[in-house]
């Protein structure tokens, strides 16, 4: 498998949780960031494309005009 290297920059407390359930596991801080990502991948491409779909289904007449 081709692997491509990712750098993250996060915040103190979500690195803090990261290394508690590394620690929990006995996992790298590494490898549950990517199974975390890895999870969740599929759930935030469906909404997103559901999303677009409704996006997409907006017709010019269904936008309201300015409210003043």
């Amino acid at each position: 498998m081709n692997q491509r290297k990712l750098s993250l920059k996060i915040s103190e407390s979500l690195f803090e949780q990261l290394q508690r359930v590394a620690e929990l596991t006995e996992e790298s801080i590494e490898s549950i960031a990517i199974r975390i990502i890895a999870f969740r991948l599929p759930t935030l491409t469906r909404e997103a494309q559901e999303l677009n779909e409704q996006l997409n289904k907006i017709t010019p007449d269904q936008l309201h005009g300015e409210i003043g």
